[in-house]
């Protein structure tokens, strides 16, 4: 009786382990996975991922692995707002990101952080695209420093650089100022000396550039300019030239016999 017993329990468990793995990565008549899912790397046992889908939607927990079988993402789903907390792992088990996905794709204020630990980007998503402000922190070298020094800061709209674009030196002083309209330099860009003094001041038009540039020494003294002209650079000729062209059109503009005139309205006839 004690074998046949050691039998039965032994089918039983086996088959129970069947039932189990049996449900796994299963999808309904419609195609929709449902229930729990693993995914392995190819050629290998090791999961590359773990979680429950709904109607084709992860619902709770997933896990995410590295080939080396440590933890390389944690999200968190809530199917009833559509929104997921997702945690990002460096190999060292140290935090690499951490933000919110809404229906899938990134969404609101993501953190990024280096392989130490430290702080490294802070940006704004909708809609899975770069909007709002983006933070590009420097990193220091010195694995004991954890201060927060910002090295760049942009705007985005719907994935497009938009407004002011301002780089600062590692400690603290601006380093260029520019200009951005959809996604293009655009206006006058600054870059400066460490000492503050301006360095350079080159002008744009729709990403090329287009007037003068203007170089300085240290002290703030001009040592060089440059005249372009929608990304050509003009030699002393052709900005005469040019000058001259310009001067006609403003005159033109000014002069008020050269100003089209608006036909008077003839009185309509009585029927």
């Amino acid at each position: 009786m004690g074998k046949l017993n050691i039998f039965t329990l032994v089918f039983v468990l086996f088959g129970m382990s069947q039932t189990a793995f049996l449900q796994l990565n299963k999808t309904d008549a419609n195609g929709k996975k449902q229930g729990p899912w693993e995914k392995k790397y190819p050629n290998s046992l090791v999961l590359e991922y773990k979680g429950q889908f709904k109607d084709d939607k992860p619902v709770g927990t997933f896990t995410y692995f590295y080939p080396s079988t440590k933890v390389k993402m944690i999200v968190k789903h809530n199917d009833k707002t559509g929104r997921s907390e997702a945690f990002i792992y460096h190999e060292n088990t140290l935090l690499m990101a951490h933000g919110i996905f809404k229906n899938q794709k990134k969404d609101s204020v993501w953190t990024h952080f280096g392989p130490s630990g430290r702080l490294t980007t802070r940006e704004s998503y909708k809609d899975g695209l770069l909007h709002g402000k983006q933070i590009i922190y420097y990193v220091p070298e010195d694995p004991n420093d954890k201060s927060e020094r910002i090295a760049k800061i942009s705007n985005f709209v719907k994935g497009t650089l938009e407004g002011e674009v301002i780089e600062y030196f590692d400690f603290g002083t601006v380093k260029t100022t520019c200009k951005y309209v959809n996604g293009k330099k655009q206006g006058v860009c600054i870059s400066n000396h460490a000492n503050g003094q301006k360095m350079i001041q080159e002008s744009y038009e729709n990403g090329v550039k287009h007037g003068y540039f203007f170089a300085y020494d240290e002290s703030g003294k001009e040592i060089g300019r440059k005249f372009y002209k929608y990304g050509r650079e003009l030699d002393s000729e052709e900005l005469l030239k040019y000058q001259e062209e310009l001067k006609k059109i403003k005159a033109k503009a000014k002069d008020p016999k050269q100003q089209p005139t608006t036909p008077k309205q003839q009185p309509s006839k009585k029927s």
